[in-house]
């Protein structure tokens, strides 16, 4: 019984505004799944793409997770790929389209602005950790620069339930892992964190160009 991975890509737009269509900048975020069996596992399908999009989607639009309505939620794939190369094996690729947008007020905030949810299994293994930025949020961010803790917990425990329901789609077939390409394995998740410090995440940037405005002496 060997084991395999597959890898779930969400991604879409960020707007302007909350009320316009206007893109200013395009985001994509991903985590890994560890296959029990990749020569048994049938559930790299167009329906299990929707059933995932399903719960990533409920994710992104509840309140507890603070995405801001400037956010476009548009593709969800999901992908075999190689443990041995880290190569895409499912061709063509599998997508589910969206188009639905985050809740949360926060347009008055920097495009990059947002928080880590963290992934890992509970080691000290760096290569058993990962996790992926969320788009722009609409937090309210304290005076000392920290996140309120009464949105913080909440931000962990909703990102918690959209793992525990894919968890639970796929059962014993497949679980929520961390890809580690150097050991050519997954390591099963078993904790979410969110931290209460936001992160500014500038190479995000591959879409929204700088205007520089240009003073001489």
């Amino acid at each position: 019984m060997a084991a395999g991975l597959g890898v779930v890509s969400f991604g879409g737009n960020s707007h302007a505004s909350g009320s316009t269509s206007a893109v200013t900048e395009i985001w994509e975020c991903s985590f890994a799944m560890e296959i029990t069996d990749a020569s048994t596992f049938t559930g790299f399908t167009q329906t299990f793409c929707g059933y995932i999009a399903d719960q990533i989607e409920d994710w992104f639009t509840s309140t507890d997770a603070k995405i801001c309505d400037t956010e476009e939620l548009a593709y969800v794939k999901w992908n075999e790929f190689s443990l041995a190369t880290g190569h895409q094996l499912t061709d063509p690729t599998i997508v589910d389209f969206r188009s639905v947008r985050g809740i949360a007020s926060g347009d008055s905030y920097p495009v990059s602005m947002t928080y880590r949810i963290s992934l890992d299994n509970s080691t000290r293994n760096p290569r058993a950790r990962g996790g992926f930025f969320p788009p722009r949020t609409g937090l309210g961010v304290q005076p000392d620069g920290r996140i309120r803790s009464i949105d913080a917990q909440p931000m962990a425990f909703v990102a918690k339930s959209m793992f525990d329901n894919i968890n639970i789609l796929f059962g014993a077939d497949a679980t929520v892992a961390i890809w580690s390409r150097r050991d050519k394995a997954t390591h099963i998740v078993n904790r979410v964190r969110v931290g209460d410090v936001p992160d500014n995440i500038s190479r995000r940037r591959n879409h929204l160009r700088e205007t520089y405005y240009t003073e001489t002496f």
